[in-house]
C-alpha cells in the first residue's frame, strides 16, 4: 500500500500510487481503509494549484467510493480507473506545460 504523501499534491508523485492503492482496498472490499485513504486524498485536493485537477481528484476518489456501493462491480472498477487515468493524463500534460 502506498503511504499517502501530505505534501502539495501536484508534484505528488505518490498520488497516482495512493489512488490505485485506495482502489485495490476497494476491489479487495477494505471499505474502511479505502474510505480512509480516499478522504485523505480529497482533503489533499482542495489545496492543489490547478483548480481541474482537484476535481478530477475528487471525481476519481467518489469513483473509488462507489465501487463498493454499486450493483456493477466490474463496472465501477472499470470507471473508477478511467478517473484516476484523466487526473494522470491532466498532471501529465500540467507538468509538460
Amino acid at each position: 500500500m502506498a503511504v499517502m504523501n501530505t505534501g502539495g499534491m501536484e508534484g505528488d508523485p505518490y498520488l497516482i500510487e495512493d489512488l490505485r492503492a485506495a482502489l485495490d482496498m476497494a476491489r479487495r472490499g477494505d471499505a474502511t481503509g479505502e474510505a480512509e485513504m480516499t478522504e485523505r486524498i480529497r482533503d489533499l485536493s482542495y489545496d492543489m494549484e490547478l483548480r481541474q485537477a482537484g476535481y478530477l481528484v475528487r471525481s476519481a476518489c467518489g469513483a473509488i467510493d462507489a465501487v463498493l456501493r454499486g450493483s456493477d462491480r466490474g463496472a465501477g472498477l472499470a470507471f473508477a480507473e478511467h478517473e484516476i487515468d484523466k487526473v494522470q493524463d491532466m498532471l501529465l500534460r500540467a507538468s509538460a506545460a
